[in-house]
């Protein structure tokens, strides 16, 4: 009787350990598509370029590798050819955070997000609970998982003005790990599929695994704040245009 519950117990640990370790594969799509038949009949080229763009983000793979104190958002694969237009290429990448990393620490409500921009990287560093979720009982199915919508809406501050992004998560309670893409977490379940603003991504497999999950936080780049950005962007730029 004894070694049965302790085969039990050595069973349930197993199973809890590998559920606080893993990867999860997110693809992007255009939340909000902007390529409507009112704009295809007004022009067929702009109808075309955003078509191109679509398709793009949906050649984007990121992964969302966690233990159970951390996780690590980042582009783990682009299909995207390298004979395509190379501006957009670069737009619709960088507009899905394909050359960010993005840090979560639980311990430490700590949200690292290493960020590219024109005059190289940097790193910003603010609490993990910023996001201040409103609970819905809205439900839908995702890969066979029951879903539970959260919204929230997210301040991007950039060059003294505000611009509010709606944020829509779709969470999973079935899998009890408070991760998700992007700056997104603390949410009772993994997010499944997120939208912020006209980006998102949804989920395209789940791996567990019985091993400890190594996570590094992302440290290339200079620590700035808002005001210091903005001025290093406006010199970046002035210094292109001379």
């Amino acid at each position: 009787m004894k070694k049965f519950i302790l085969l039990t117990f050595l069973f349930n640990f197993s199973l809890i350990f590998s559920q606080t370790n893993g990867r999860v594969t997110y693809k992007a799509f255009f939340a909000i598509s902007e390529a409507t038949e009112e704009l295809r009949n007004k022009s067929i080229k702009h109808y075309q370029d955003l078509l191109d763009e679509e398709m793009m983000a949906e050649m984007l793979s990121f992964n969302l590798d966690f233990n159970n104190n951390e996780s690590l958002f980042y582009l783990s694969k682009s299909l995207i050819s390298e004979h395509e237009n190379q501006d957009r290429k670069n737009y619709v990448t960088g507009m899905f955070y394909g050359y960010d990393k993005i840090y979560v620490s639980r311990n430490e409500d700590k949200l690292v997000e290493q960020l590219y921009y024109s005059f190289g990287f940097l790193l910003k560093h603010r609490k993990a609970s910023l996001v201040k979720w409103k609970l819905t009982k809205e439900t839908k199915n995702i890969s066979g998982y029951k879903c539970y919508k959260a919204t929230y809406t997210y301040i991007q501050k950039w060059r003294g003005r505000e611009f509010p992004w709606k944020v829509v998560a779709w969470y999973s309670p079935e899998i009890p790990l408070p991760y998700g893409p992007i700056r997104y977490s603390g949410l009772p379940g993994l997010i499944l599929e997120l939208s912020e603003n006209k980006r998102g991504f949804i989920v395209d497999k789940i791996k567990f695994l019985n091993e400890d999950v190594k996570i590094k936080e992302p440290n290339k780049g200079e620590l700035l704040t808002e005001e210091e950005i903005n001025k290093r962007h406006k010199k970046a730029k002035e210094q292109l245009s001379n």
